[in-house]
């Protein structure tokens, strides 16, 4: 398997992600900055239509409903499970700018399957 956030990396998830089942009705555009890995700072996007992650891939977007920042460690915790995505949000380490209530509720179903997904490809 290729490092994580590297293109590879993305060209590998986004088919995964794709397939996943929807997981609620929830549309939004969510851009993440993950400064710190082992490639400096990332930046990369996911379009979510229907519950469904449509776009998975390197790149900002125009106007994301959510930015979400944080670091390579931040990151990798949430994958690994060492924490959630939640837990990371209230402790500081994910710094969410834009749509707070898409975040953290419309989305929470959404961000499990997806970085179940993820976590799944090391």
């Amino acid at each position: 398997m290729s490092s994580m956030l590297s293109p590879e990396w993305f060209e590998s998830a986004a088919p995964v992600l794709a397939a996943l089942s929807p997981a609620g009705d929830t549309s939004a555009t969510v851009q993440y900055a993950v400064s710190s890995s082992p490639d400096g700072k990332v930046i990369f996007h996911a379009v979510i239509e229907g519950g469904v992650v449509t776009e998975f891939a390197v790149g900002k977007v125009t106007d994301p409903d959510v930015v979400v920042s944080c670091n390579y460690d931040a990151f990798t915790g949430v994958l690994d499970g060492t924490t959630t995505a939640d837990a990371a949000f209230m402790d500081g380490s994910f710094k969410v700018e834009g749509d707070h209530k898409a975040w953290l509720i419309d989305l929470r179903d959404v961000r499990a399957a997806v970085f179940g997904a993820l976590a799944a490809l090391d």
